[in-house]
């Protein structure tokens, strides 16, 4: 089977980009910086979110789904970038909340709440052109369990009408962010659609709207899990904690295993050449503690039959002596 490896180097700078997270990624705390308008759209998102978190039914003209991803960054902090399908938002300029509560803190209503996350993104009308609109954002957080709110309004004109209404939405969920920290496991396994080379490096205030974007390279997650005969599959994951050789580098051995079904049965159809990561081809700056150990690849589908597919993938750790097993679902159809 044909497949093409990742580089080393595209996971390794993702440890570098999430440095920065931090500072970076700044939520709300510049808003005495913006002007009189965008700060009255802010208030209106947050009031709206403070009324459904006290028990108020909220709008919903815009409905959401949110895919999260989990990746370890360089802090205590879990980075969670996530695409979030929009459905009902007008082609117009709109203002997006994203809140993110612990349900464990008793929230004081003397005080200014504090969150763990409280972000606001005006998006412009280009990208909520389509049906639904597909956006990719981000949070950070330690490990635990979630209320994340999303709340979308369609901006009002610099001189809105009296009595003008606004399409309107929100919405709620549970997230839980797993501790990627304390043994051997992986980040999310990210399935692509596109893989995107930049020219020049993001801003960091791009980074908060384009959180898949790795050092030279954009993610793009793929929008279902049908792929066409024409397409590629993509996979990328990071592989965090494994054992350490005498030389203090990871041995780790990755399988890719294509299983097929058919007539309800799962039969083995195919796999990939293993993939050995180890100080024979690891930079000799490699230092475990600080960058993740890349694993993924990218299969042409031309080969495929038409039908559903499950992508085993098994990460074996030589150094320590036990294996991981990740699994992919995805449907192959026609070109």
């Amino acid at each position: 089977m044909m497949e093409r490896t990742r580089g080393l180097a595209l996971t390794m700078v993702v440890a570098l980009v999430f440095g920065f997270a931090a500072e970076a990624l700044a939520q709300r705390g510049n808003d005495r910086n913006r002007n009189r308008q965008e700060r009255e759209e802010i208030e209106a998102l947050v009031k709206l979110v403070d009324g459904v978190m006290a028990g108020t039914a909220g709008p919903t003209d815009i409905t959401f789904n949110i895919t999260p991803y989990f990746l370890k960054s360089q802090e205590a902090r879990t980075f969670v970038p996530f695409s979030l399908e929009v459905t009902g938002a007008p082609a117009k300029d709109m203002a997006l909340y994203v809140r993110v509560v612990d349900p464990a803190v008793e929230v004081d209503p003397k005080k200014r709440a504090e969150y763990p996350w409280d972000d606001i993104h005006f998006v412009p009308a280009a990208q909520v052109a389509s049906s639904p609109a597909r956006l990719n954002r981000v949070f950070m957080a330690v490990p635990g369990t979630y209320d994340v709110y999303l709340a979308m309004k369609e901006r009002a004109p610099e001189k809105p009408q009296r009595g003008a209404t606004y399409v309107t939405g929100v919405y709620k969920t549970s997230i839980t962010v797993p501790d990627l920290a304390a043994e051997f496991t992986t980040s999310s396994v990210l399935v692509t659609d596109t893989v995107n080379m930049l020219t020049a490096p993001i801003s960091p205030e791009e980074q908060r709207e384009r959180p898949f974007v790795f050092g030279a390279q954009e993610l793009i997650p793929a929008l279902d899990e049908d792929f066409k005969k024409s397409e590629e599959l993509n996979i990328f994951f990071q592989v965090y904690n494994p054992g350490l050789d005498a030389g203090g580098k990871p041995d780790l051995v990755m399988e890719y295993n294509f299983h097929r079904t058919e007539d309800g049965e799962e039969k083995f159809f195919n796999k990939t050449n293993p993939q050995n990561i180890n100080a024979s081809n690891l930079p000799p700056q490699f230092d475990p503690a600080v960058f993740p150990v890349p694993g993924g690849i990218t299969v042409p589908l031309a080969t495929f039959p038409e039908g559903d597919f499950r992508l085993e993938i098994k990460i074996i750790d030589k150094a320590a002596g036990r294996e991981l097993v990740r699994n992919v679902k995805f449907t192959v159809t026609a070109s």
